[in-house]
């Protein structure tokens, strides 16, 4: 199959540029790559194109016929590669199981393909208004910026589809759900505090090396899988920016919010990817006490549901988050290089994994 690819590719390559134009000087621009883009993926769609083709020479016919065949055998083949990843099954094959929670937008439930033992978390958003040029834009943009992933350390994006006013987004299922899940039962030992960090870092570094900002990053939105791998899930917020650009608003979860973002409402300033290691300090600080951060300003014995404390405090004051007395030297290093106010000053995602809280990590990786 590769070798019919290939090859299809190659003549395609020769062939793009000729165009045929009839005596009466009507383009006909028949472009080769798109006969075989659309042999190879469709036969039966490709046969109402062949009428294209004529006048253009047996050549072109038998090149066709050949490429038909090709993709019919692809097709006849896919059950094969529909058997070794979830991305190609089919969207009416999947069943809703169960819901398993909020992400920006929509509810997440868990959906199953039990003929292959798949699982898959679908993300679904109703569209209450075809005319919200808003909302599908902000939807257009999270699939948008999904599908350019691949890392070990970003939730993977299987597909999309569209039915009755219903936008499903497929993606990579993590069983164990998120970091602020998991902290329900406890603060984390140490340990993990740097498996985990390791791994948001390592995301982190990924996406801002593509010059995307995540904006929301916070236990909720960091998932857990079956052998303790970390992923960055929920990008809903996220946005293309540069450490030298700078954007103007105040996307994000209050606590975890850089105090360059809660000013930017107010003054006009900008921020750039930095404001995701600010998010990482206080993610760090979320798992060694099971609090989120400014929490200790909170009146005891009383729940500190109320952000706006929290953020009246990052934006007016010279503080930061409170570094727990539990981390080691080394854990209390690496929150105050995240928790510089000034941004200028604060480390890179880069840096920071040669950091001795998690360089260990990436030497054994």
């Amino acid at each position: 199959m590769d070798v019919a690819m290939a090859a299809a590719a190659v003549v395609s390559r020769i062939f793009f540029s000729l165009k045929f134009r009839t005596k009466s000087k009507r383009p006909r621009d028949v472009r080769l790559a798109s006969v075989i883009a659309i042999l190879l993926m469709c036969p039966s769609t490709a046969m109402l194109h062949f009428d294209r083709l004529k006048g253009v020479g047996n050549m072109w016919m038998f090149l066709s016929t050949i490429l038909f065949i090709s993709g019919s055998i692809y097709l006849l083949s896919a059950h094969y590669y529909v058997a070794e990843h979830p991305s190609l099954v089919r969207w009416s094959q999947w069943k809703k199981e169960k819901w398993i929670g909020s992400g920006s937008f929509g509810q997440v439930y868990l959906a199953s393909y039990r003929e292959r033992g798949f699982f898959c978390a679908i993300k679904e958003i109703r569209i209450p208004d075809p005319d919200s040029k808003e909302l599908i834009e902000k939807l257009y943009w999270e699939i948008n910026i999904l599908s350019q992933f691949s890392h070990p350390n970003i939730v993977q994006y299987y597909g999309s589809n569209l039915t009755d006013g219903i936008l499903s987004i497929y993606m990579e299922y993590m069983p164990k759900g998120s970091i602020h899940k998991l902290l329900k039962d406890g603060p984390f030992k140490e340990n993990t505090i740097r498996h985990c960090t390791a791994q948001i870092l390592s995301g982190l570094a990924y996406l801002h090396a593509m010059e995307i900002a995540h904006r929301d990053i916070k236990g909720g939105n960091i998932l857990v899988g079956p052998n303790g791998e970390v992923k960055l899930a929920d990008f809903g917020l996220a946005k293309k920016i540069s450490y030298e650009a700078a954007i103007h608003s105040d996307k994000g979860t209050s606590f975890w919010m850089a105090p360059e973002v809660i000013k930017s409402k107010f003054s006009g300033s900008g921020y750039n990817l930095l404001v995701d290691i600010w998010s990482l300090g206080c993610t760090v600080i979320e798992m060694a006490t099971g609090e989120h951060p400014w929490h200790e300003h909170c009146r005891p014995g009383e729940p500190c549901h109320n952000p706006i404390a929290g953020m009246f405090r990052a934006a007016n004051s010279d503080d930061t988050p409170e570094i727990p007395e539990g981390l080691s030297e080394e854990g209390k290093e690496f929150l105050r290089q995240c928790l510089r106010r000034d941004p200028r000053s604060r480390s890179t995602a880069a840096q920071l994994m040669d950091h001795p809280f998690v360089r260990e990590y990436f030497a054994a990786a």
